[in-house]
């Protein structure tokens, strides 16, 4: 339940949906399983459990969604392995040489013929809509997910106003001045820093490293600019923030986990109704300190 990496969306206007409303437009994109000849499905699954029904499952205001992705698993080298078979088949029976396009076509072939056979694996990709705050909120660890999970949000709810931060100014330039001048208050660094010259992209890179270590001075002063950034929140998690505003490994303290222990498991999913709120309101409250901080244009345009 708990959000590993936080790909933060603002949405410019008002989000009008009702959790039941929601639920019902997202039934067209519900999850069905790949089909016999198809490489890959996705579609909404229930946040709670994939044998549930409802799509959505709110806590205190905050609304929580998943996408399940499955994917033919065909390995390259067997296709590899079978492509060659046959081209040495042909070539020796026929007496002539197989180039591109019939390659090409012999592929398409093999593939079609093992996708029936293919194992499938599935992943799960989480989310939830902030309405009061004007967020959206994806648990994903690369663009492509990210990208993937607000499309089919996009397709069920016909339109969506929701655009990635942005800063009026570089965030590299915000994270040098902040190594210079100091963080913001209740903030501290981790220790973990990487630095990338923008005239050749050579990176620098350090981990668990001091504070006060003499060479991030240098880097700074030869002209690198700051790319990733560990910090720690208050006592509250460790993460770090990349140039380009995305927040990762986030490592929520012990002590904030612990806050639910004590609710009756005999309530069904009443834990994670808690930790949803929990995290939910703690990454509220970074957040709107993050777009203080970056200078962050959440006007529309």
């Amino acid at each position: 339940m708990w959000f590993r990496n936080c790909y933060i969306y603002h949405l410019t206007s008002s989000f009008q949906h009702s959790p039941e409303e929601l639920a019902e437009l997202l039934e067209n994109q519900r999850f069905s399983s790949v089909g016999r000849q198809d490489t890959e499905t996705l579609g909404w699954i229930s946040p709670l459990n994939r044998q549930f029904e409802h799509l959505v499952h709110s806590a205190n205001g905050c609304i929580l969604l998943c996408l399940r992705k499955e994917q033919k698993v065909i390995p390259a080298s067997m296709v590899k392995e079978t492509l060659e078979e046959r081209v040495s088949t042909i070539e020796a029976e026929e007496g002539r040489k197989v180039f591109g396009k019939e390659k090409t076509a012999l592929k398409d072939d093999i593939l079609s013929l093992l996708k029936p056979k293919a194992l499938s694996k599935s992943s799960h990709t989480y989310g939830y809509i902030d309405p009061r705050n004007n967020l959206l909120v994806i648990n994903a660890g690369s663009n492509a997910v990210a990208d993937s999970f607000i499309e089919l949000l996009i397709d069920s709810l016909g339109t969506l106003g929701a655009v990635r931060l942005m800063g009026e100014e570089s965030p590299s330039a915000i994270m040098n001045r902040w190594l210079k001048d100091g963080l913001p208050y209740d903030w501290t660094l981790t220790g973990q820093y990487e630095f990338k010259d923008p005239q050749n992209d050579r990176v620098a890179k350090f981990k668990d490293s001091e504070e006060s270590n003499p060479l991030i001075d240098d880097l700074l002063e030869d002209g690198y600019w700051v790319e990733k950034l560990g910090i720690r929140y208050k006592d509250q998690f460790n993460a770090v923030i990349q140039s380009d505003m995305l927040i990762k490994s986030i490592k929520f303290d012990d002590e904030l986990l612990k806050e639910n222990e004590e609710i009756d498991d005999i309530e069904p999913y009443a834990r994670l109704d808690a930790d949803l709120v929990l995290m939910s309101q703690t990454l509220a409250e970074f957040i709107a300190e993050l777009k203080t901080e970056f200078k962050v244009i959440t006007e529309k345009e």
